[in-house]
């Protein structure tokens, strides 16, 4: 028993239409697999970029120090804090801001800090209890755990923050140390008149 034309150009047709519905489908996959490509590829890039903006970030930190070598003939005084800046990147950093604790919105102020370098500021007027308040009894000393903050611009002109040796953070254009604001009574409208 043989097929006549009408069954095999059904059975034509019928194959037609499953390899069309196939190569449609394969076409789909293929688009959404360079989709998924293009969108990770699109993500790895900014994760690299993000990263090498991070790479001189993230060589800067700042400690607690001995006083320079222009203080130490001097009288030792407990309201002396004094911090250093590391700059171990190939690039100098400016415009270092390191809050101290107590003195957050009066920072030590370092104008630039050279590449592969380290410079001292400092703070002459502390309370003479701060280092017992803030580093602990039978100081002062130097902690390595106590994570300084450091405010900073990089050479491509961005602005960091990095507390200790945690990860950089980038500030946004104005974003800083800020004053604390004063509490003040905002409504300024002193009609008291209540028989309206």
């Amino acid at each position: 028993m043989g097929f006549g034309w009408d069954e095999l150009d059904a059975l034509g047709s019928a194959m037609g239409g499953v390899f069309t519905a196939a190569a449609f489908g394969g076409t789909l996959l293929i688009l959404r697999n360079e989709r998924r490509q293009r969108i990770q590829g699109d993500k790895d890039r900014e994760a690299e970029r993000l990263d090498n903006e991070r790479r001189q970030a993230r060589l800067v930190y700042a400690t607690l120090t001995e006083p320079p070598e222009d203080r130490r003939w001097a009288e030792p005084s407990a309201g002396e804090v004094f911090v250093r800046v590391f700059n171990h990147s190939d690039a100098p950093i400016w415009d270092v801001k390191v809050p101290i604790p107590d003195r957050e919105y009066a920072p030590v102020l370092i104008e630039c800090v050279g590449p592969g370098d380290s410079e001292i500021g400092g703070v002459y007027d502390m309370p003479d209890d701060w280092y017992l308040r803030h580093v602990g009894p039978g100081c002062p000393s130097l902690p390595d755990w106590m994570p300084i903050d450091v405010f900073f611009v990089d050479n491509s002109g961005r602005r960091w923050r990095r507390s200790g040796r945690a990860e950089p953070v980038r500030l946004l254009d104005g974003e800083d140390l800020r004053p604390p604001t004063p509490d003040t009574d905002t409504d300024t409208d002193t009609d008291t008149d209540t028989d309206r």
